[in-house]
């Protein structure tokens, strides 16, 4: 005969939830399924994601997945030119401008806006010595 699973019911701010004692959690990074003890998803929800169960399930990474995640995109602490805040404005900004080139068909606009890309092309180079066309998610100028 089967061992049945034990659950414990625990009260966040979304609802009650029943979780057995080993829960299994999946990385909204990797994908991985994690095990987690139930007395410690407790108090991770409660603690990191605001009492909300939803949040968790919707969030949850697995310890080091989003420091692994931001050294494959270029954001390394050791690195003279490391990303930062400024270069994600710069990627918003250079992104602001692409769909401005889109949605407009006035000539004196759209030389404007070719220049403030070719300014903060520069200024992205010039900072994080790289090519910033290389972080823009699948556009094509």
């Amino acid at each position: 005969m089967a061992k049945k699973k034990k659950f414990f019911t625990y009260e966040f701010s979304d609802g009650e939830v029943e979780v057995p004692s080993s829960y299994k959690a999946k990385c909204s990074i990797t994908g991985e399924i994690i095990p987690i003890y139930h007395k410690f998803l407790e108090k991770l929800v409660k603690k990191q994601y605001k009492n909300n169960f939803k949040l968790f399930l919707k969030t949850f990474a697995k310890k080091g997945a989003i420091q692994k995640q931001r050294e494959e995109q270029g954001y390394k602490d050791d690195d003279k030119y490391t990303l930062n805040a400024y270069s994600d404005y710069l990627i918003v900004c250079y992104n602001s401008c692409i769909n401005t080139l889109k949605d407009n068909f006035n000539k004196e606009s759209i030389i404007k806006t070719k220049n403030e890309m070719t300014m903060i092309e520069d200024n992205f180079t010039r900072n994080f010595n790289r090519d910033i066309k290389k972080f823009i998610n699948g556009t094509t100028i």
